[in-house]
């Protein structure tokens, strides 16, 4: 098979594309959660250290 014939059987067929397209889009996704969770766990982090502040002052006046 020449290398002409093995680039125009793979321009017609487009299952492979279908693939593509699926792995953009998931790639997408996961970079958008990875994106989120970095921020909500910041969030957390920043709610968690208020909560003991405030837990350790209490305790300290008691």
């Amino acid at each position: 098979m020449t290398f002409t014939r093995l680039l125009r059987k793979f321009h017609q067929e487009e299952s492979g594309q279908d693939l593509l397209e699926y792995a953009l889009v998931l790639l997408a996704v996961l970079a958008a959660v990875v994106t989120g969770s970095q921020s909500i766990a910041t969030d957390i982090n920043t709610a968690l250290t208020s909560i003991n502040t405030k837990i350790q002052s209490v305790i300290g006046k008691a």
